[in-house]
């Protein structure tokens, strides 16, 4: 009674091909090589279209006269049974016309299996068997059809279509070429399949739109067919579509999988791709045949390194369901990946598990112990690992405070960053905490206004990093720590030793695999050389800089080198340019950075002939910089001794000059080269030769770095001049020259004493190419002429009318005003409304 009860559940006959029809040549094609195979199997998960695909085969081949079709349909627990399975068969014999000897269920299989293959070969023809969904039946019928297929000889063929391959020693038939199977990868759509199977649904989509909505699905043809329907009512890919997918997915893949099979699918879905050791520890000895069972159930593909994945599609379905599986299972599934990942280096992937599994004591050991901590400082405010920590502030683990610290770090607030490492419970009693605290409170001191407090808790936090033993030299931590002590040594003007650290640490092959911080290396290494004239290279190291870092946090450098290559533009005459760098390297909480920005912005408001704004600035800057910035107020001071020169007042360079003081580290100072070449061209000026000897002497009798002696040359090229020597002159002329050229430092010359830029003019000077202009006074007209209603808005700019008024009076719209005044200023080479006025005046543009 169960038998045929069971039988009459199944479905005998050709399927019909579904409204959404789609032909796929490459899968039929595959299929036609099937002549001379007795055993056909067609493997693939739910939903990809394999009963449509056979029967298509089966109909274009014109042998449906000599096919039968049973789909094995009902409770599992009736088609389990071996006498099911043969009455199917049996039937799907009869309707082929074989007379098909009475099977009785006392009867073993293999007494009755010859008179069943008597009456097959009887037929004198080749029939073909469709078992439909075989995968419902169990492992018992195996050995039977095995011998089934021997003993008929080709006369039958078995046309296996299922999830899961048939229990047979399929091997025997791959090693006799008698087997044709078909998998996922055939039956996945292509790109063009997938636009016919949309279309087909009603839904039209753009040649790019399919290609990355075929990707989503990884050619999954259920998967088409609901995003084309949900396409066709005008929904798109919204929520009702993935509740559409979510519940195909797990009524037809994980509710009949058994339970450790669904714990593989759940743990293993969390990562881009998983290998066999997480599925080990997943569901232990089982975990190759259940990894198996994956691939057929559940789509999981075999990557070219021997790992497995899940279509983008599968995954994410995957991963909602195990957000909503009881949280013990959960919390297991979480830890046990964590485990793994940080087992294989994956550590902030590693964390992100721990805290969804709620093992908060796991994810503080990889903050702390692993130094992960270090990694929120440069991933940006958008980076994965800040979402992962986000719990952790809710809790009482002792990473949260770290967390909390290091964020607000991040984001450049030193106060509250302050504020969460106090609360920090008794760090010293844990070395590693420690460690930990001390770093991220020299990270703090990098960005505070207070240089020598940096220096010293740079110092302190690598002896204490040092102490605990277990942090890594080239880790996170100690790497940032290094650069924050490099910092605070260019902070304080010694710039060899800061050289050194930061060109040890950008040296280190490991550190370049912490992106953020070997770019801030590299952005401050190119600050330097700005600062000392060494500017092709400081250009290209900048620039290096910049291509590395992605997100723009304080501790990527990216200010940093946008103001190296502002300090570049600068000496080389460029204000344009070096205007464009220095206000986007602005704000920026890094206080040398700040200052140097505000030095380039006020050089070429200079240049740009507005000496009193470039002086307001400097003084601005100079009034922040002097209680917390030694080195960095004697600099802006410098600027504005120069500035006062170059304005013909060289008493006013002195006196600008008079409070410098004494920012070098260490026991022995040098004085400021750069402060005792303007001293010496104040002195000159004022014809006070001794003085300006002496000053000019600590310059080029030792060893200072490539401007000052430049600046210092051009000095002693006036100094001669005046002394009515201009052979001498002439020759200390050339040697700046040669110094300068190979850098096209180009700045101290045109800011030098008239008679010398006089003697730029000469035949033998002229030949520098790489000046441009700068030796000479006057200006050259734009590239491209103005046209009239540029000329018409110039003129209404020298009034100092707003864009408004202009357009009021020309009757025109504030827009076309605004493209005007770009033209302008694009024109004359400017970046800002005066300096165009300025720009003007000097070429003639206003004479009428």
């Amino acid at each position: 009674m169960i038998t045929a009860e069971a039988v009459s559940a199944c479905r005998f006959g050709i399927p019909a091909p579904p409204r959404h029809h789609v032909p796929r040549e490459r899968a039929l094609e595959a299929l036609s090589r099937t002549d001379a195979a007795p055993l056909v199997v067609v493997t693939a998960p739910a939903g990809t279209g394999k009963s449509t695909l056979v029967a298509e085969w089966v109909k274009a081949e014109g042998g449906s006269g000599d096919t039968a079709w049973v789909t094995f349909d009902g409770p599992r627990k009736n088609l389990g049974e071996p006498d099911v399975f043969w009455a199917c068969v049996v039937r799907c014999l009869a309707e082929l016309g074989v007379d098909v000897p009475p099977y009785r269920r006392a009867r073993l299989p293999s007494e009755w299996l010859p008179s069943l293959v008597s009456a097959v070969v009887a037929t004198g023809q080749r029939l073909t068997l469709v078992l439909d969904d075989h995968h419902l039946v169990t492992a018992d019928v195996a050995d039977d059809v095995d011998l089934l297929l021997r003993l008929t000889n080709g006369c039958l063929r078995l046309v296996f279509s299922g999830r899961r391959p048939p229990v047979l020693p399929l091997y025997r038939y791959r090693m006799a070429d008698t087997v044709v199977e078909l998998g996922f990868a055939e039956l996945a759509f292509d790109d063009a399949e997938a636009a016919a199977l949309l279309a087909a649904s009603g839904a039209e989509a753009k040649p790019s739109e399919v290609a990355a909505v075929n990707a989503y699905h990884g050619g999954w043809a259920a998967g088409l067919v609901l995003e084309g329907r949900h396409r066709r009512e005008g929904t798109g890919v919204d929520d009702t579509a993935d509740v559409d997918v979510t519940d195909y997915v797990c009524r037809e893949v994980l509710d009949p999988l058994p339970p450790r099979a669904r714990r593989l699918l759940l743990g293993t879905c969390t990562e881009e791709t998983f290998d066999d050791e997480l599925a080990h520890d997943l569901v232990g000895p089982d975990a190759e045949r259940l990894t198996r069972l994956a691939r057929c159930c559940a789509f999981a593909t075999t990557t070219a390194d021997g790992r497995h994945a899940y279509p983008p599609v599968f995954r994410d379905v995957l991963r909602g369901q195990l957000a909503r599986e009881d949280a013990p299972d959960r919390a297991e599934i979480h830890a046990i990946v964590g485990q793994r990942l940080r087992r294989g280096g994956a550590k902030d992937r590693a964390l992100r598990e721990f805290v969804a599994a709620g093992a908060y004591d796991e994810a503080a050991e990889l903050l702390i112990a692993d130094q992960l901590v270090g990694q929120l400082l440069t991933e940006g405010p958008d980076g994965a690992l800040r979402s992962y920590c986000a719990p952790l502030l809710d809790t009482t683990s002792r990473a949260g405070p770290l967390v909390l610290a290091a964020t607000k770090l991040a984001d450049g607030d030193t106060v509250d960053c302050a504020d969460a490492l106090a609360r920090v419970p008794d760090p010293r009693t844990d070395t590693a905490l420690w460690g930990c605290v001390s770093a991220l409170d020299a990270l703090r001191a990098r960005l505070a206004s207070d240089a020598d407090g940096a220096l010293t808790t740079a110092e302190a936090a690598q002896r204490a990093l040092g102490d605990t033993g277990t942090f890594h030299p080239s880790g996170p931590l100690p790497t940032l720590v290094r650069i924050a002590r490099g910092v605070a040594l260019l902070r304080h003007g010694a710039f060899d030793l800061a050289r050194a650290v930061f060109e040890e640490t950008a040296t280190r092959q490991d550190g370049r695999a912490l992106f953020a911080p070997y770019a801030d290396c590299l952005a401050h290494l190119a600050l330097t050389d700005a600062l000392e004239g060494y500017l092709a290279r400081a250009e290209h190291t900048a620039a290096e800089a910049l291509t590395l870092t992605a997100p723009v946090t304080p501790f990527s450098g990216h200010a940093t080198a946008q103001v190296a290559l502002a300090l570049v533009a600068l000496d080389r005459d460029d204000p344009g340019t070096a205007w464009h760098h220095a206000t986007t390297a602005e704000p920026t909480p890094d206080p040398l950075t700040r200052h140097l920005a505000r030095h380039v912005v006020a050089g070429v408001e200079a240049l740009e002939g507005h000496p009193t704004a470039a002086a307001s600035r400097l003084h601005a800057a100079l009034a922040e910089a002097t209680a917390t910035d030694p080195w960095a107020a004697d600099h802006l001071r410098v600027e504005s001794a120069r500035l006062a020169l170059l304005e013909g007042h060289p008493a006013l360079a002195l006196h600008e000059l008079g409070p410098l003081g004494n920012s070098h580290v260490g026991r022995h100072h040098e004085p400021h080269p750069d402060a005792a070449v303007v001293r010496a061209a104040a002195h000159t000026r004022r014809n006070e030769d001794g003085p300006a000897q002496r000053a000019l002497a600590t310059v080029l009798e030792g060893f200072p770095p490539l401007r000052p002696r430049v600046e210092a040359l051009l000095v002693e090229t006036e100094r001669r001049l005046r002394h009515r020597s201009p052979a001498r002159a002439a020759t200390v002329l050339d040697t700046s020259l040669r110094l300068a050229a190979p850098e096209r430092l180009r700045l101290p010359f045109r800011q030098a004493a008239p008679e010398v830029r006089r003697l730029l003019t000469t035949e033998v000077r002229g030949a520098h190419h790489w000046l441009g202009h700068a030796h000479e006074p006057s200006a050259t007209a734009p590239a491209q002429p103005l046209t009239a209603r540029e000329r018409e808005v110039l003129g209404y700019l020298t009034e100092l009318l707003t864009t408004e008024e202009i357009a009021e009076v020309m009757v025109v719209s504030v827009n076309t005003v605004r493209t005007h005044v770009r033209g302008i200023l694009r024109k004359l080479g400017v970046n800002r409304r005066y300096a165009a006025v300025r720009r003007a005046r000097e070429l003639g543009l206003l004479d009428d």
